[in-house]
């Protein structure tokens, strides 16, 4: 309830401040201010990250403050061009992570569920089917599309997407041809991050959704060389952030689980039978191919963090003295990821301690190895691109800004934090959790407002900076955070 007034109190104190404060005046566009921009027709091409997915949905309010809305909205400072996007008309929009039970899932929103709660919960709010787009699509400057791949560019494997037919059409010229069809002046392009972050937030299970190095080149090289001589526009290339720099792998540590004595003792003991299992089939084996028992650390003072019982798949076959098949169960260890998908309410269930979490609930060491070498890769491939033609590429550097503010929501299970520097811009401090100064939305994969405010500012940065431009930056006081209701 103090946490409660507390906000309400800061609230009015920056209100008032807000009714005192006189921003200074921003001077007026000369038409040099362009430099070398040629801003006739820009397009926007992406995933969801461009298209302002927040929360997990792609929903009204998201889209029009999308990374992609943000820095045309600055570019019409200058040249005062129309910006349209295939607007989804919803309030909640559809989920792209979350359409389980009956109908359709939204965004996610924090609600204090009572009066007396000390912390808002994580609600999934009721969503909107996604219809087709009702306006012209040839007249659109936003062709994003949520859930898009490098690997997806020739359209084939699209019809199960909601969203591409809202932008392009299905049948005949492929997704490079219709954007070089709009002759664009001037492309904001950022394509790739789903080539690896689906693999990763399914836990690594599916390999499938893991781009192969191969496929990814040739697609990316494609899209890329066929805009650079089928258009004349020039094109921003951001690289790809780290999955490591996202909340929905920091935020649970490998061992954040917490148990009171009575429910280790409860735990100790359903794994007492399978723990006599292990020890003997471990007998004459080598260390190194011994199968881990299952135990838990005592607790002290405080409770100790204990690290999360889970279900692997790749432990050798063993059996119960009755010849039974031996389950194949472990702990993790501190070079694996539990994932934010375990809950509070799976935890006081019983998953991760009494009952071993599935494998799409954490990373195995391997598939974090396969992840971060995939994105390297990648991101390589992104820059010899834009090498390649400097005259048309600008290579701006995402996933190094990411990560310095993502380090301020780092912490280990003891609570200690990763990094004690703290980031502002315009007065405004950005941080790495899920609170209400985060750059990240509630889906803990996207950002929120706030952060692609300051994405854009980073990508404005570099726009004028490489064509002698003065295109102004965003205010990012002026985007909010992650809010709470009630």
């Amino acid at each position: 309830m103090k946490k409660k007034k507390y906000i309400v109190l800061v609230v009015a104190l920056l209100s008032l401040l807000g009714c005192n404060y006189e921003f200074p005046e921003e001077p007026e566009p000369k038409p040099d201010d362009l430099g070398n921009l040629n801003l006739e027709k820009v397009l926007a091409f992406g995933d969801g990250y461009m298209a302002g997915v927040m929360d997990g949905a792609l929903y009204s309010e998201g889209q029009q403050n999308s990374l992609a809305s943000i820095i045309n909205l600055q570019f019409a400072v200058l040249d005062g061009q129309e910006f349209l996007q295939p607007d989804i008309n919803s309030e909640n929009g559809y989920n792209l992570y979350s359409q389980q039970g009956g109908g359709i899932r939204g965004k996610w929103i924090y609600r204090f569920q009572n009066n007396t709660a000390e912390s808002p919960a994580l609600i999934l709010s009721n969503g909107d089917p996604v219809g087709a787009y009702p306006g012209d699509k040839n007249s659109l400057n936003d062709l994003s599309v949520p859930g898009l791949k490098a690997n997806d560019l020739d359209g084939s494997d699209l019809e199960f997407n909601p969203f591409y037919s809202r932008s392009f059409d299905f049948g005949g010229a492929n997704i490079v041809d219709q954007i070089s069809a709009k002759n664009p002046s001037f492309i904001l392009c950022w394509l790739g991050m789903n080539d690896f972050l689906e693999y990763a937030i399914g836990g690594g299970t599916q390999g499938n959704l893991l781009s192969s190095i191969e496929d990814f080149e040739n697609n990316y090289t494609r899209l890329i060389e066929e805009l650079v001589n089928n258009t004349s526009a020039d094109i921003i290339l951001p690289n790809l952030i780290s999955f490591r720099d996202l909340p929905y792998f920091y935020l649970r540590q490998w061992n954040f689980i917490r148990l009171s004595n009575l429910d280790k003792a409860f735990a100790q003991a359903t794994y007492s039978d399978y723990n006599i299992a292990v020890r003997a089939y471990n007998v004459g084996k080598p260390y190194n191919e011994w199968r881990p028992q299952i135990s838990f650390e005592d607790n002290g003072a405080t409770l100790y963090p204990q690290s999360l019982v889970v279900v692997d798949e790749d432990l050798p076959d063993a059996t119960y003295s009755d010849g039974s098949p031996l389950e194949k169960y472990r702990q993790l260890t501190e070079k694996e990821m539990a994932l934010l998908s375990v809950t509070d309410e799976m935890v006081e269930q019983g998953w991760g301690w009494r009952i071993p979490l599935p494998e799409q609930y954490y990373l195995k060491e391997s598939a974090i190895i396969k992840l971060e070498s995939s994105r390297n890769v990648f991101n390589v491939i992104l820059f010899e691109l834009a090498e390649k033609y400097p005259d048309r590429i600008t290579f701006v550097d995402l996933a190094q800004e990411v990560k310095r503010i993502a380090d301020t929501g780092k912490f280990d299970s003891w609570g200690q934090p990763v990094s004690d520097k703290t980031f502002y811009e315009d007065g405004v401090p950005l941080e790495g959790g899920l609170d209400m100064n985060s750059i990240f939305s509630l889906d803990g994969i996207h950002f929120n407002q706030r952060g692609n405010a300051f994405l854009a500012n980073k990508v404005l940065r570099g726009i004028n900076t490489n064509y002698q431009a003065k295109v102004p930056l965003a205010n990012v006081n002026g985007y909010i955070g992650n809010v709470y209701s009630y």
